[in-house]
């Protein structure tokens, strides 16, 4: 089993507002690529759960929870520390990294009874569930055009008809990737209802007009 030397990390702490004081304590890869660190839309993401936790305690509670390209985990283990039963995914490589996170934070979801483990997932390949999720995470991965179809090739064999996905992504002003965002919205579009997040709900704290989240839905 592959291990990630402490060393070879730092961590970034993110305060959640919870009814017990909760600190995630992140680690990153000094050194990596987009999987090893954690993204402003991450944050923002894990903040809008935290807003929605804060409206109904209960919110989370029984929620199956996937968190798809999950990188370092910010998004998932929130969730996770909000009473989910999650299960964070990635790619092979990212999976030492993601596992450190899980272990390091295990005990800031005691108090919600929420739950985390860590598994692969390749967008495109086959698929194993032991359950059909409640809700889907996604935290900026929409960063790779040739991606895109692998993505919805995944969603389209884990969505369910009660399944809500939730997505935050920063919209970057690069052609490449204009080109890729238009590309995803033109794609979710042919299978899924899109509605955005006003900033005005999101956290008062932790919103950028550059970042959105949307939440989509099986047609």
């Amino acid at each position: 089993m592959m291990t990630m030397e402490i060393d070879n990390t730092f961590i970034r702490e993110l305060d959640l507002d919870l009814q017990k004081e909760t600190v995630l304590k992140l680690h990153q890869k000094i050194e990596g690529d987009v999987s090893c660190v954690v993204w402003d839309a991450a944050i923002i993401l894990a903040k809008y759960l935290e807003k929605l936790y804060q409206s109904n305690h209960d919110f989370f509670k029984k929620l199956k929870i996937i968190e798809l390209g999950a990188g370092v985990g910010c998004v998932g283990l929130t969730a996770a520390c909000l009473g989910g039963t999650v299960t964070l995914t990635d790619l092979p490589e990212a999976l030492p990294l993601l596992k450190l996170n899980v272990e390091t934070n295990k005990t800031c979801w005691e108090h919600t009874h929420g739950y985390a483990d860590v598994s692969t997932l390749d967008w495109g390949k086959e698929v194993e569930l032991k359950w059909s999720p409640d809700l889907i995470l996604l935290a900026d991965c929409i960063y790779y055009k040739e991606s895109i179809p692998l993505l919805f090739k995944t969603l389209k064999k884990v969505v369910g008809s009660h399944t809500e996905i939730l997505m935050c992504q920063e919209i970057r002003d690069t052609e490449k990737q204009k080109e890729c965002w238009d590309l995803f919205i033109k794609t979710a579009k042919e299978s899924f209802s899109i509605h955005s997040i006003p900033i005005e709900e999101q956290h008062s704290e932790f919103s950028s007009p550059d970042i959105v989240i949307l939440k989509l839905k099986k047609l």
